[in-house]
């Protein structure tokens, strides 16, 4: 289907995923991490669509989820209890009993979580979400330290999350890590993995280490990407010394999310006006925070094309068609020549985007639709 076509059918705004995009990176991350047995866990919450959801299914991926309500949507999709992963913090007595109903993998958040789920479900297994603290070394002696300060059980807390759970006849079974967003570099990741990897010898009934995401997207280029290959190589030495210490296999996890998405996706937008200021253009599009709020809540940056369009001709900021003073998708971007009506391609849109559309400030949320191929309608 053109892209003409596309629009008269859908009109815009309009997120189009790939399936074909979804389906290459998939298989990029997963000849990445040799190590077997693993497990790819999909992260939901960057991207519900159903049928992004099922293209990931049919690879033979899993998925992570953060809630009940997602918990409803994969399992609605035939999503196998082995197959899902839930991690969030919060929970209170009834989602920890519903969860227990159900026989998927859970890591808990706090020694609080430790308890209300023991006592619900003596006898019952779970896994840990690990408070993150790693000191990154950097140039001239320095050190940067990644901290989720008050996300996960701290380290000095392990012996009060293994007596709990021998109260109630449970055991821990996993280590869950997350070291943060959009990391370019695979370096800290190292570190991170080193560290997980000295909290799972502490829980000698471990199955799995998960080791999260927080693999980064480029924003400036199409063609540069993370170091999958060195990242997955480690976290497999890892898992393999891990079995090793154990004298078992233990499973290795992850869970990209972001990474695997983004570039899926494009949002195609119409220009609904040309201002001209002191020394640039200004190009109002009619998407903007309501329909793709991460450049606003992130400062993100994301490629922009002008459709038919390829030689540089000026200067712009591009703005959401609305009256918030600060919604704006790109700054100072060097664009071909913009006229009304033209329609523009974000890229990398593929993730947290009709996610977290709201609509505000009354505005249409954007349609989505999955498609075989970006060749297709680009």
């Amino acid at each position: 289907m053109k892209l003409k076509c596309l629009i008269d059918k859908y009109d815009t705004p309009l997120y189009v995923y790939s399936e074909e995009a979804i389906r290459n990176n998939y298989q990029m991350i997963e000849r990445a991490f040799p190590y077997r047995p693993n497990q790819i866990h999909y992260a939901v919450m960057c991207n519900n669509y159903p049928d992004v959801l099922k293209t990931i299914q049919l690879l033979g991926g899993s998925v992570q989820i953060n809630s009940l309500r997602e918990l409803e949507l994969v399992k609605k999709l035939g999503f196998k209890d082995e197959h899902i992963s839930f991690t969030s913090i919060g929970l209170n007595e009834k989602s920890i009993k519903e969860l227990i109903n159900n026989q998927l993998t859970v890591n808990l958040d706090s020694l609080e979580e430790v308890e209300k789920y023991c006592k619900a479900g003596r006898g019952k297994h779970f896994g840990i979400r690990v408070n993150i603290v790693v000191d990154i070394p950097l140039e001239a002696g320095h050190t940067n330290s990644y901290r989720h300060t008050d996300v996960g059980i701290r380290e000095q807390d392990f012996k009060s999350v293994k007596l709990i759970a021998a109260r109630y006849g449970c055991k821990v079974i996993g280590v869950h890590g997350y070291l943060a967003s959009n990391l370019l570099d695979s370096s800290p990741f190292f570190y991170y993995a080193d560290y997980l990897k000295r909290c799972a010898k502490q829980f000698p009934d471990i199955e799995y280490i998960n080791f999260g995401s927080g693999f980064g997207v480029f924003c400036d280029s199409a063609e540069k990407q993370f170091d999958f290959k060195k990242t997955g190589q480690y976290y497999s030495d890892i898992t393999t010394e891990l079995s090793t210490f154990f004298k078992r296999d233990i499973q290795l996890k992850i869970e990209p999310g972001r990474s695997l998405i983004a570039a899926a996706g494009i949002l195609l937008a119409k220009v609904t006006n040309i201002k001209q200021l002191e020394h640039k253009r200004q190009v109002a599009i009619n998407v903007g925070f309501g329909g793709f709020a991460r450049p606003k809540l992130y400062d993100a940056c994301h490629l922009i094309e002008v459709v038919g369009k390829d030689k540089i001709q000026g200067v712009y900021d591009v703005r959401a068609a609305t009256v918030l003073q600060t919604d704006f998708i790109a700054r100072d971007r060097s664009l071909p020549m913009i006229e009304e009506d033209d329609i523009v391609v974000i890229r990398n849109t593929g993730a947290y985007g009709m996610v977290m559309a709201s609509g505000f400030p009354g505005c249409i949320k954007p349609k989505e639709i999955m498609i075989s191929s970006f060749a297709d309608i680009l």
